[in-house]
C-alpha cells in the first residue's frame, strides 16, 4: 500500500456513525474504573478543548472514534498492553485522559500480559498502543489539528508531573520493588550499586529522597564517577586511543537499533524498510545536504533508564532547532493496519526509524574539534508523551566530551547521531546487536566510546 508522504495527510474518513450524544462510559479494570470514579460529567479546560476542536471537524470527529472501533475485539486486542479494559470511543477516551494528567504515571513491575514492561511509565500511549496502528488511527494521529490539542495536553501535564502534587506516585518508584528495577538497569550486571550510590538524591534522609517532584526524580542525574567519561579529550594517554578526540562516546544511556550507511537527501521513509530521510529528519534544513551519503546511529532508552544527554565529542554548539511533529504516529506497517497477525505491542518501537522523520524532536548541530568528524547533528526523538526536550547548553557554546547537554523528559526516549560522508566509524561494540526486544536489549552506558573514527 502506498501512503502519502506528508505530515498534513488526508484524512481517510471511515462510515463510523457519530452520535451527538456523548457514550456512557464502559469502564471496567484499572485506570478506566478509577477514571470513571473520578469523572463528574465535566472535562479539564485543555480537555474540553480538544473535544471541542475535534468536534468541529467532521472527519476528525470520525477518525476519532474509528480509531477504536478497528481494533479487533478478542485477545489481545481487547485490552491494553498492560492488561487494561481497552477505551470504545473518542469520549471515553477523553475521560481517561482528563484522569490521567492529573496523575503522575503509576510504578509497575507486572508481566501480565508479558507486553506490560513496554509500555511502564507512559499510560496513555499504553491506551492508544492498538488503535494508532488502525488506519484510521494513522491518519489521525498525523493531523497537525489533532498533534496541537496533544501538545496542549502534554504541555498541561508536564506542568503537573513537575508540581508537588505530582510526588504520590514516588512512593511505587521509590519503594523497595521500584528502587531494585531501576538499580538492575542502571548496574547492567556490571556494578552492584544501591540506588543511593547511582544516583544523587537531593535528600536521603527526606520523603521521597528529597525529590520534590516525579520530573525531579525522573531527570535524576548520575553521582560523581558512575558514568565516567571514556577517552576524555584532556585525559591522560590512553594506549587504546592514541588521538582520543577520534573516540565518539554515547550520547544517551541507550540500547543500539540500527546504523545505516550511504543515507540519502529524501528518501520513503513511511515504507515498511523505514530508511532515513534527512530532509524530513532534519526538518528541511539547508544543514541536511551536508549529510548526504554519511551515516545515521539510532538508539533507543526504555523508560527506566537514565535520561540526561551528554555530548558525544567536543566542539562548538553550530545549531538548535526544536521541531514540532506527532506524538502517537506509527508505521503504518508495523501496526494493526498493515500487520494483522503480529502488530507491535509496544508502539511506537518498532517505527522508530519512520518517526525520526515526523515525531516532535530536538535538533543539535555540533562542530567537532577533530576535522575528520566535522559537523554532525543530534536529533533527540520524543516518543509518545515523551514530548518535552530541554537543552542546556546554547547556540556557540564551546562543549567538552562528556557534558551535560540536556534531557528527555516524562518516559523513553529515542535518538539518532547524524555523521558526513567519509566519517568512517569504528564501533566498540559493533553490529549485529540484538535488537529483538528493546524492552531487555542490553544498553550502552552513556559516555562510554560508542566508535572510532579512522
Amino acid at each position: 500500500m502506498r501512503v502519502p508522504v506528508t505530515i498534513a495527510t488526508l484524512c481517510l474518513v471511515s462510515s463510523y456513525h457519530v452520535s451527538g450524544t456523548p457514550s456512557t462510559p464502559r469502564f471496567s479494570r484499572g485506570v478506566n474504573l478509577l477514571s470513571s470514579r473520578d469523572y463528574n460529567g465535566t472535562l479539564s479546560p485543555v480537555i474540553a478543548e480538544f473535544q471541542e476542536v475535534i468536534s468541529r471537524h467532521a472527519g476528525l470527529e470520525q477518525l476519532g472514534n474509528a480509531i477504536f472501533t478497528e481494533v479487533p475485539n478478542k485477545y489481545p486486542y481487547n485490552e491494553t498492553p498492560d492488561g487494561k479494559q481497552p477505551v470504545h470511543n473518542f469520549t471515553d477516551f477523553l475521560v481517561v485522559l482528563d484522569h490521567i494528567i492529573k496523575r503522575g504515571p503509576e510504578f509497575s513491575n507486572s508481566k501480565d500480559p508479558p507486553t506490560a514492561p513496554s509500555v511502564i511509565g507512559v499510560p496513555i500511549n499504553a491506551i492508544l498502543d492498538w488503535p494508532m496502528g488502525t488506519i484510521s488511527g494513522y491518519n489521525f494521529f498525523l493531523s497537525p489539528i489533532v498533534n496541537k490539542q496533544l501538545h496542549n495536553v502534554l504541555s498541561q501535564w508536564s506542568k503537573y508531573l513537575a508540581s508537588p502534587a505530582s510526588q504520590s506516585v514516588l512512593d511505587g518508584w521509590l519503594g523497595s520493588t521500584g528502587k531494585a528495577v531501576i538499580t538492575a538497569v542502571a548496574n547492567d550486571g556490571k556494578t552492584n550499586y544501591t540506588f543511593e550510590q547511582l544516583f544523587a538524591c537531593p535528600n536521603i534522609s527526606a520523603p521521597h529522597l528529597g525529590f520534590k517532584s516525579w520530573d525531579e526524580y525522573f531527570v535524576r542525574p548520575f553521582n560523581e564517577g558512575i558514568r565516567p567519561t571514556e577517552a576524555p579529550d584532556n585525559g591522560p594517554p590512553d594506549p587504546r586511543y592514541p588521538d582520543t578526540r577520534l573516540v565518539i562516546d554515547n550520547a544517551c544511556e541507550s540500547a543500539p537499533l540500527q546504523v545505516k550507511h550511504n543515507v540519502s537527501f529524501y528518501d520513503s521513509f513511511y515504507l515498511k524498510e523505514q530508511p532515513y530521510s534527512l530532509v524530513n529528519m532534519l526538518n528541511f534544513a539547508p544543514e541536511a545536504r551536508q549529510f548526504v551519503g554519511g551515516t545515521v546511529y539510532q538508539a533507543y532508552l526504555s523508560a527506566l533508564s537514565y535520561h540526561r544527554w551528554h555530548a558525544p565529542v567536543s566542539g562548538k554548539v553550530l545549531k538548535i532547532e526544536q521541531v514540532p511533529g506527532t506524538y502517537y504516529s506509527e508505521n503504518i506497517f508495523y501496526g494493526l493496519a498493515g500487520n494483522t497477525t503480529d502488530p507491535d505491542p509496544g508502539a511506537p518501537d518498532f517505527s522508530q526509524p519512520y518517526i525520526s522523520a515526523v515525531a516532535t524532536r530536538s535538533i543539535v548541530y555540533i562542530q567537532a574539534k577533530s576535522p575528520k568528524i566535522g559537523t554532525m547533528a543530534i536529533v533527540f526523538i520524543g516518543m509518545a508523551e515523551v514530548s518535552s526536550c530541554e537543552f542546556i547548553v546554547k547556540e556557540g557554546d564551546e562543549i567538552i566530551k562528556g557534558q551535560e547537554i540536556g534531557m528527555f523528559h516524562y518516559g523513553g526516549s529515542s535518538h539518532c547521531l547524524v555523521f558526513q560522508p567519509g566519517v568512517d566509524l569504528n564501533f566498540v561494540n559493533p553490529p549485529p546487536w540484538d535488537t529483538a526486544d528493546v524492552d531487555t536489549e542490553k544498553t550502552f552506558n552513556v559516555k562510554s566510546a560508542l566508535a572510532v573514527v579512522s
